[in-house]
């Protein structure tokens, strides 16, 4: 899970196609007002969680589905469910763990009750030590990621962000399936590379990948049997 935008988004759409329409609080206290069949039903709170309306009667088997889909949401976006500490590690304050610290920048986490283990990284002020620039993860990898490059154990300038791997992983499929001059061992070091980009981002094995066949295929093929020869070989390994 990215952001719990993208859990709103998720949720309350799904929401909706359950007869229960999603509208937005006129309260400062909620972010979302739930009604069934023009009654309202139950409140969704800024703190990430859903409180019946008091003053209506509402199933508890209503509340409890409510719920239970809103769970089931998060741990299809991908949520951290495993305890990534101990009570050995140190506890800051409001039920925060510190996990790692690195120069100015601390990596800590916190349990949620909808969202399990919710990650952070920040730095220390350099006056009183508070907390400055907080910036939260949904997902172990990322926040470890997060940690690395922000506390300088890791060079900013020699990774990249999932969407230019998506890029470079379309551009070496359109290697391999275009005909070009490429040689056998060009081949095979550009299968490695997507190979690895796979392993690295498992989406990317089942993305479809769009041509312009117009323009991608525009060379002619006669009189070039490898090409052909190639380029069948990757369609296979596709």
């Amino acid at each position: 899970m990215k952001s719990k935008s993208e859990f709103y988004k998720a949720f309350f759409a799904t929401l909706t196609t359950q007869g229960i329409e999603v509208r937005r609080s006129t309260s400062a206290d909620y972010l979302a007002d739930l009604y069934q069949n023009d009654q309202l039903i139950a409140f969704y709170t800024r703190m990430d969680s859903i409180e019946k309306n008091p003053f209506v009667t509402v199933p508890d088997r209503l509340m409890s589905g409510i719920q239970d889909l809103a769970r089931k949401t998060a741990l299809q976006l991908g949520i951290c469910t495993e305890k990534p500490y101990t009570d050995k590690d140190q506890k800051i304050a409001n039920g925060v763990y510190k996990l790692s610290e690195y120069g100015d920048v601390v990596l800590a986490c916190k349990h949620h009750p909808l969202f399990e283990y919710v990650f952070s990284t920040y730095r220390l002020a350099p006056d009183s030590q508070a907390p400055v620039q907080r910036q939260y993860f949904y997902n172990k990898d990322e926040a470890l990621e997060s940690f690395a490059v922000r506390s300088g154990l890791v060079d900013a300038r020699k990774l990249f962000n999932e969407a230019e791997l998506m890029l470079i992983h379309d551009e070496m499929v359109k290697f391999l399936i275009t005909p070009n001059d490429k040689s056998m061992e060009q081949f095979e070091q550009v299968q490695i590379l997507i190979d690895r980009l796979e392993d690295l981002l498992p989406a990317l094995k089942d993305r479809e990948i769009h041509l312009d066949y117009e323009t991608e295929f525009a060379q002619d093929y006669d009189g070039n049997p490898a090409a052909l020869e190639l380029v069948g070989l990757a369609e296979q390994e596709r």
